[in-house]
Protein backbone atom coordinates (compact mmCIF):
# COMPACT_ATOMS: atom_id res chain seq x y z
CA UNK A 1 0.00 0.00 0.00
CA UNK A 2 2.93 2.16 1.09
CA UNK A 3 4.59 2.36 -2.32
CA UNK A 4 1.35 2.83 -4.26
CA UNK A 5 0.78 5.92 -2.39
CA UNK A 6 4.42 6.99 -3.38
CA UNK A 7 4.61 5.93 -6.59
CA UNK A 8 1.48 8.36 -7.34
CA UNK A 9 3.37 11.03 -4.95
CA UNK A 10 6.10 10.93 -6.95
CA UNK A 11 4.75 10.99 -10.12
CA UNK A 12 2.45 14.18 -9.23
CA UNK A 13 5.61 16.01 -8.17
CA UNK A 14 7.44 15.08 -11.95
CA UNK A 15 4.11 16.70 -13.41
CA UNK A 16 4.11 19.70 -11.27
CA UNK A 17 7.38 20.50 -12.41
CA UNK A 18 6.80 19.80 -15.54
CA UNK A 19 4.14 21.77 -15.58
CA UNK A 20 6.25 24.62 -13.88
CA UNK A 21 8.97 24.06 -16.68
CA UNK A 22 6.57 24.25 -19.57
CA UNK A 23 5.23 28.04 -17.73
CA UNK A 24 8.50 29.56 -18.05
CA UNK A 25 8.83 28.19 -21.12
CA UNK A 26 5.15 29.67 -22.41
CA UNK A 27 5.91 33.25 -20.73
CA UNK A 28 9.37 33.60 -22.31
CA UNK A 29 7.81 32.77 -25.61
CA UNK A 30 5.10 35.22 -25.20
CA UNK A 31 7.46 37.66 -23.68
CA UNK A 32 9.61 37.68 -26.77
CA UNK A 33 6.22 37.94 -28.93
CA UNK A 34 5.56 40.89 -27.92
CA UNK A 35 9.02 42.09 -27.61
CA UNK A 36 9.18 41.61 -31.63
CA UNK A 37 5.70 43.14 -32.19
CA UNK A 38 7.25 46.53 -30.64
CA UNK A 39 9.82 47.04 -33.12
CA UNK A 40 7.02 46.03 -35.90
CA UNK A 41 4.69 48.41 -35.23
CA UNK A 42 7.55 51.42 -35.61
CA UNK A 43 5.78 54.47 -37.64
CA UNK A 44 8.65 56.36 -38.96
CA UNK A 45 8.38 59.42 -41.84
CA UNK A 46 12.21 58.98 -42.41
CA UNK A 47 12.83 55.56 -44.89
CA UNK A 48 16.50 55.82 -43.39
CA UNK A 49 15.50 55.58 -39.56
CA UNK A 50 16.52 52.30 -37.77
CA UNK A 51 15.56 53.65 -34.66
CA UNK A 52 12.45 55.88 -33.08
CA UNK A 53 15.56 58.33 -31.81
CA UNK A 54 16.97 58.52 -35.53
CA UNK A 55 13.46 59.19 -37.26
CA UNK A 56 12.74 62.10 -34.23
CA UNK A 57 16.02 63.35 -35.56
CA UNK A 58 15.52 63.19 -38.81
CA UNK A 59 12.36 64.66 -38.66
CA UNK A 60 13.44 67.88 -36.72
CA UNK A 61 16.27 68.18 -39.42
CA UNK A 62 13.85 68.29 -41.54
CA UNK A 63 11.33 71.08 -39.77
CA UNK A 64 14.98 73.15 -39.68
CA UNK A 65 15.83 72.92 -43.37
CA UNK A 66 11.76 73.81 -44.59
Amino acid sequence: MQALIVHSAFWRGVSLFAGMLMGKVVHDSRHRVLVAREGADLVCWCSSARSRREDELARSRQAQAG
